[in-house]
């Protein structure tokens, strides 16, 4: 068993990876609310927090129980759980540092693989089919269905002042849900890797989902603000039919992907495709293409990255 220090390291960490989670990709449910005026930053940083917390505690147990015990064949002990932590931490920082999304979903993915891989396990090869088929099938699907979407709302939806506040109030409300369903996909991302842990000490998944939606909480409403403000600007810039159709195509997708199959997925590879999607639909700005481009390949990058520093990081360990 290690000890209280270590332990308490491991799930500070956890914590830290939560809270910058709850600030960045949860936040981001609210953002297209905030853009169009229907609640104020500071309320709207809160709401993400509360709801947040009920959707990590209700619905975060399915990808917490993936990413902890389907990755690879054998269970993640203490020492792996660990590992896999500081690189995700490490990879969030980066990501932080250089002012780029990195999707929290790949490099935890490739971190639990990593070190699973240098402990001699074998990839679960059942569910790493279901989870890169669910990305490349998500991205392609979110741009589909985020295209048909704005097509559906320009030829039903007419254009009036009162359809306009209507619009407002369903995008406030699509935001609360997405916040719901963001705490339970989320959650999983940043404290999965500590399920053999707490299993060893005696607790359920219940208690360390709680503890990772209050890092969640914590997050949101101590740093979202300046993240609402700063997308939530972007989102006006789209226009509020364009902003209601990213959200009508992101949350059934992340709802079916993350908390229906226990499949972890990145909030960002959902919207920025769904936006994608709009831009092809004429709605927006339009795409450009080259960033766009340049953000798939940084996917593609931080997954094998990922998994190549923790499977080298826990190799050294183990020979130290």
């Amino acid at each position: 068993m290690p000890s209280v220090v270590l332990l308490a390291g491991a799930f500070l960490i956890s914590f830290v990876v939560a809270a910058v989670t709850g600030a960045s990709s949860v936040s981001v449910s609210m953002a297209p609310a905030i853009g169009s005026n229907s609640i104020g930053v500071l309320r709207g940083a809160f709401v993400v927090g509360a709801v947040g917390f009920v959707g990590a505690v209700v619905q975060g147990a399915a990808v917490t129980r993936g990413v902890g015990t389907k990755v690879v064949s054998g269970p993640i002990n203490f020492e792996m759980g660990t590992v896999a932590l500081l690189v995700i931490g490490l990879y969030v920082g980066l990501g932080i540092y250089f002012e780029h999304s990195i999707p929290v979903a790949f490099s935890t993915f490739g971190a639990v693989a990593g070190v699973g891989l240098a402990a001699g396990y074998s990839p679960s090869l059942d569910y790493w089919s279901l989870t890169l088929t669910s990305w490349v099938a998500s991205g392609i699907a979110a741009i589909g269905l985020a295209y048909a979407m704005v097509l559906l709302i320009r030829r039903y939806v007419p254009v009036s002042d009162r359809m306009d506040q209507a619009i407002d109030r369903a995008v406030l409300f699509a935001g609360i849900v997405f916040s719901f369903i963001g705490g339970g996909s989320q959650v999983g991302l940043a404290v999965g890797p500590l399920v053999g842990t707490v299993s060893e000490l005696g607790f359920g998944i219940l208690p360390l989902v709680a503890f990772g939606g209050l890092g969640i909480t914590v997050g949101a409403w101590v740093k979202s603000p300046v993240m609402l403000q700063a997308v939530g600007r972007q989102y006006a810039s789209l226009g509020q039919r364009t902003s209601l159709a990213v959200l009508l195509t992101a949350i059934p997708m992340v709802q079916l992907i993350a908390n229906t199959l226990g499949v972890p997925i990145s909030y960002n590879h959902i919207i920025i495709n769904s936006i994608a999607g709009c831009g092809f639909a004429g709605a927006g700005s339009g795409v450009d293409t080259r960033k766009y481009l340049g953000t798939l390949t940084s996917w593609v990058l931080t997954l094998f990255g990922s998994t190549g520093t923790a499977y080298l990081c826990y190799l050294t360990l183990t020979y130290v």
